[in-house]
């Protein structure tokens, strides 16, 4: 059974959903003091987790290569394309 602190996890949105609408998967170390900033490729997100995953909000098994802190995800707006 899922609880609800489970569900709280996750965002509503696939990736596959971020894609159509080229959103960006951005992520930051959430440790006071660092705060590094990444960059997740997409496509590879989706060739290895499929366009139906749910995007979580603290990335799984992601740590921060600066400090170890958790990374937790965040979706911006792709630049129009000219």
């Amino acid at each position: 059974m899922v609880s609800l602190s489970d569900i709280e996890q996750f965002t509503t949105w696939t990736l596959g959903a971020l894609k159509t609408r080229r959103l960006a998967v951005e992520g930051y170390c959430e440790m006071e003091g660092c705060r590094e900033f990444y960059v997740f490729d997409l496509d590879n997100l989706i060739e290895n987790l499929g366009t139906d995953y749910l995007v979580p909000k603290i990335v799984p098994g992601v740590t921060c290569k600066t400090c170890g802190g958790r990374v937790k995800f965040r979706l911006a707006m792709m630049a129009p394309e000219q």
